[in-house]
């Protein structure tokens, strides 16, 4: 296992998000609402993969196919101090 502690923090680059939510986060005249917290979204494990699923529009996001590979995960949890 990698033990590069830097990965188990929000390293996220790029979000993603439903397409909808974003088109009507966009008119939302309210700044005290972040994209993040305005979106809903699932994210788990499926028979082939990973799925992010939007809570709000009842809708896939995406759905990454492993194809049949197992990549390596790492579910460690730390608090940065």
């Amino acid at each position: 296992m990698n033990d590069n502690y830097e990965n188990l923090f929000y390293n996220i680059k790029e979000p993603i998000v439903c397409e909808t939510c974003f088109k009507e986060y966009e008119t939302i005249q309210n700044p005290d609402i972040a994209l993040r917290d305005y979106v809903r979204v699932d994210v788990g494990f499926t028979q082939i993969g990973i799925q992010i699923w939007c809570q709000r529009h009842n809708r896939n996001v995406c759905h990454i196919d492993f194809e049949g590979n197992r990549p390596a995960a790492d579910f460690r949890s730390m608090e940065k101090k």
